[in-house]
């Protein structure tokens, strides 16, 4: 480690360049962050685990569907997006997502249309000194250590410019240089506060990989591989052999030209999977025992991501799809057999339908590509959600993988996708990967929705995509068409001074409402066919949230100053229609359970006796009602001291006290016989 006593006039000015730069680097420039999404970062910090330094081997698939933030375990910061949207043909479920945004969901402060350092990815101390199985000992070049990781550009996202890029770099921990502030230093017009105590420490880091930006189709053409596969020989052992080793990337972004502020939002994206460092390894060794998932869990339904339940209620058989797409992978060079099978659980986690793929053979993908036995590749959906009286309701598909070898990563095994039925309708997934709009002004966008039943329309949510100065914040006009031989027809409704506007999160949605409730009924709307979009008043991208991985474009039209057209692009605009009720039971709510209890539970008897804190005298306005784990109603009676279940066959059950209608209150009741 060098250290350096600094002379005064050689200290003021380089504190004097590190002050301009520190200034830079936190300046925010236009953005708002939301208190709610600061305190979530904080907590997150909090939560972090003092630790001492891992030992080999380093591994992260980022396949931990729990977290969008980095294990904590593994790495030392949380800039990085963990997803499993960004990747295009990834080589296992959920990557680490480098982009123009920090983590609290906001465009640096520092962003520029310039490369400017964004994203950063590094790793907790490492013990690189030693290995400590079966016996401890001092690490040395014959051990052959080896770090290696998958990465691609763009994926769903943008693609980052040809000066942008992706670097990996590595401490050298003992040529770190510490600059010895000299004591009763005075500095004046800072916000740093300096002691005599205070050291600037730059660690050493040494640049040993690098990618320059380019397009996913530039990359895929170089060498036919949507990943590419890095491996790095790490022989230093005088820089590197160290027990505070540490490694680290990051990504250099660069926003839209200012002259277009509106452009101006996330993007320049790259993913990386698969990062491995260990001893024993060569450069060939680039197969790796491991069957897993290789993509997200998919939709069971047909036609929506999300759907109010009564709407699905009204024709449920036409809504579940078919069959699902699944991509399972093989990323050794042998074949292994493994097995498939799906769960479907509800709101209460009773699991009410099982689906076997059965045993299958998993050829390489290097060779054969993803899994295409069809029982596995593409399962059917031979089931429908259970048919209940909710206003919001949660349904969990679970995908298992059974393979015979698995390097016990069991992650990547398992995926899940939480079905939601609320109060909206929507083709996208939640996630944005780009942006949408129209232009000049004039021009117009519409998508298409039909419901199942006439209802009300309140409003709809949209997603708008952050710009670094909020240059897309310029007014809209919301506007609701019906239907004209497959394209919009009359406007119904009509209103100015809209304009984007932002939730305390990434990815959270801001309600517009409408003036009043709209219904949507034949006569007006042809086969409750309606449309709902805009109307541009600027020129400028309005950069609505853009889903890429599902394709609602035969859902999406839009027009200048001629006839409408169906978009070009494969995407679902992040627009959804609020149907039905205006407000539902959000899915952090949980009615009050206090108000009445069931004894004994489990019962065996014809009765179950019932101790409620609402009065006698008001019982009579209160209705119980039962019913089954599938959503079948058993049995009602008004509100007494008693429940009748005589002739209710053993099994699990809800028993829901109702006023006006309403669910007030719900209890478990479990029947043996």
């Amino acid at each position: 480690m060098k250290i350096f006593k600094l002379k005064p006039w050689i200290f003021t000015f380089l504190l004097f360049f590190f002050c301009m730069e520190v200034s830079a680097q936190e300046r925010i420039t236009g953005l708002v962050v939301n208190p709610k999404v600061k305190a979530a970062a904080h907590k997150y910090q909090k939560s972090r685990k003092v630790r001492q330094s891992m030992i080999l081997p380093f591994f992260d698939d980022f396949s931990n569907p729990e977290s969008i933030f980095p294990d904590q375990n593994r790495w030392a910061d949380n800039y990085v997006y963990i997803n499993d949207s960004y990747a295009y043909n990834a080589p296992t479920v959920g990557v680490a997502t480098f982009d123009a945004i920090d983590n609290l969901g906001n465009l640096f402060s520092h962003a520029s249309p310039y490369a400017f350092k964004a994203d950063s990815l590094t790793s907790v101390e490492i013990r690189l000194d030693s290995i400590f199985t079966p016996s401890a000992r001092k690490i040395t070049r014959a051990d052959s250590l080896y770090f290696s990781f998958f990465y691609q550009p763009q994926g769903y996202g943008n693609a980052p410019a040809p000066g942008d890029s992706l670097i990996l770099d590595f401490l050298a921990p003992d040529e770190d240089i510490v600059f010895i502030i000299p004591a009763d230093t005075v500095i004046t017009g800072s916000v740093i506060v300096i002691t005599p105590a205070d050291t600037i420490i730059n660690e050493s880091w040494v640049r040993v990989w690098s990618s320059k930006g380019e397009s996913l189709s530039s990359f895929y053409n170089s060498d036919s591989t949507w990943f590419r596969h890095v491996m790095i020989p790490v022989t230093d052992s005088a820089r590197f052999y160290k027990p505070d080793f540490k490694f680290r990337f990051t990504n250099y972004a660069s926003l839209a030209s200012s002259i277009l502020p509106d452009w101006q939002s996330n993007g320049d994206q790259w993913n990386i999977d698969y990062v491995y460092f260990n001893t024993g390894r060569s450069i060939h060794d680039t197969a790796y025992p491991d069957v897993a998932f290789a993509s997200r869990a998919p939709n069971m339904l047909r036609n929506f991501t999300s759907m109010p339940y009564d709407q699905f209620r009204q024709n449920f058989v036409n809504e579940m799809a078919d069959s699902v797409n699944i991509k399972i992978t093989n990323l050794d060079d042998n074949a292994y057999n493994a097995s498939y099978r799906y769960e479907v659980e509800n709101a209460q986690h009773i699991v009410f339908h099982t689906y076997s793929g059965g045993n299958f053979t998993v050829p390489p993908y290097a060779t054969n590509g993803y899994v295409t036995h069809s029982p596995v590749a593409h399962p059917p959906v031979n089931f429908i959600y259970q048919i209940g009286n909710q206003e919001q309701i949660t349904f969990t598909t679970t995908h298992i993988l059974s393979p015979e070898v698995n390097l016990s990563r069991k992650q990547n095994d398992t995926i899940r996708y939480h079905q939601i039925f609320s109060n909206y309708l929507a083709y996208d997934d939640g996630t944005a990967e780009a942006g949408y709009g129209v232009t000049p002004a004039g021009a117009q966008a519409a998508y298409k929705f039909q419901l199942n039943k006439s209802d009300s329309l309140f409003g709809a949510y949209i997603y708008f995509n952050r710009t670094l100065t909020q240059g897309n914040v310029h007014k809209f006009t919301l506007k609701i068409w019906n239907d004209y031989f497959g394209e919009p027809g009359d406007v119904i409704y009509s209103k100015v001074g809209y304009e984007p506007a932002f939730e305390d999160s990434l990815n959270k949605f801001f309600y517009y409402k409408l003036d009043s409730a709209l219904m949507i009924e034949p006569g007006t709307f042809s086969n409750n066919i309606f449309y709902i979009g805009w109307e541009q008043t600027t020129d400028d991208h309005l950069n609505l949230g853009y889903d890429m991985n599902t394709d609602a474009s035969t859902h999406t039209f839009w027009k200048t100053f001629q006839g409408w057209n169906s978009s070009i692009n494969k995407g679902a605009i992040m627009l959804r229609p609020v149907i039905g009720k205006e407000k539902v039971l959000s899915m952090g709510e949980k009615p009050n359970i206090k108000l009445f209890s069931l004894y004994p539970n489990p019962a065996s008897g014809d009765k179950v006796g019932i101790k409620s804190a609402i009065a006698s005298s008001e019982q009579n306005q209160y209705l119980l009602r039962i019913s089954s784990s599938d959503g079948r109603v058993i049995a009602k009676q008004t509100l007494s001291h008693e429940l009748s279940i005589a002739g209710i066959p053993g099994g699990f059950y809800i028993v829901q006290l109702l006023k006006q209608g309403k669910t007030v209150a719900t209890q478990k009741l479990i029947i043996y016989r």
